[in-house]
């Protein structure tokens, strides 16, 4: 069942761009419209993001393990710094 509500949440987040990267990813995976509207970067990076069209709040889920495993391969890689 989707809904048209907008919905805002916070996340802790030290890499931005891997965020915007899951994020473009799952949009067009799962036709969904998350966005980052707000980012405070520091020691401890933290974003809101938004979206209108969640299908259920697993998506809220399922964004943050994927990006969990984006992130692990990186570091994997060396290509982020632990």
């Amino acid at each position: 069942m989707e809904q048209n509500n907008l919905i805002q949440f916070d996340v802790i987040c030290n890499e931005q761009d891997i965020l915007e990267k899951i994020l473009n990813w799952y949009n067009n995976t799962y036709k969904t419209d998350f966005e980052i509207v707000n980012w405070v970067g520091g020691e401890l990076g933290f974003a809101t993001i938004q979206t209108s069209k969640i299908t259920s709040q697993r998506d809220i889920f399922n964004i943050g393990f994927q990006f969990g495993v984006l992130e692990e391969k990186m570091r994997a890689n060396g290509e982020i710094d632990w």
